[in-house]
């Protein structure tokens, strides 16, 4: 199964996702996203080395407002290809659905991801079994221990 969590900006998706990664005790491997000023980090979860992947500054290419370095999608790849009981990746967005990065290759069972709410449904086309949360201000601090059982008794 995949979990995929999403909602609007800023709801606190990846906050959720923080809190799940470390309330798990699996294997866990894949990115996390953070945005900082200029653009986005990404963190490859078992080494915990960081890159910036998208920036305002010009860099590799551009897509919808930010320049995108090939070295740092290249190093999302290989965060991906390390293997362990759970994937993460946080989040499926416009780099994938244009083909830039070939994210559904690697999503199998035993993944969770974010994705962006406005491409959900392109999301979905491409996966089988999955269970989807939005996440909202309202519920995000008690949707944790649903999205925890789930994966204790799933994955």
């Amino acid at each position: 199964m995949i979990i995929i969590i999403t909602g609007n900006i800023h709801t606190g998706k990846t906050t959720l996702l923080k809190k799940i990664i470390k309330n798990l005790e699996k294997d866990i491997f894949g990115i996390i996203s953070e945005s900082f000023e200029d653009g986005f980090l990404v963190e490859d979860l078992k080494t915990k080395e960081k890159k910036v992947l998208a920036s305002k500054n010009k860099i590799g290419f551009k897509l919808r407002g930010y320049y995108f370095d090939p070295d740092a999608i290249n190093f999302v790849e290989k965060a991906l290809e390390r293997g362990g009981e759970i994937l993460v990746y946080d989040e499926i967005g416009y780099l994938e659905m244009r083909g830039f990065l070939d994210i559904f290759k690697y999503l199998k069972n035993n993944s969770i991801v974010i994705v962006r709410k406005d491409i959900l449904k392109d999301v979905l086309e491409n996966m089988e079994d999955y269970r989807v949360f939005i996440v909202t201000e309202e519920n995000r601090d008690f949707i944790l221990d649903e999205v925890l059982t789930l994966c204790n008794n799933v994955f």
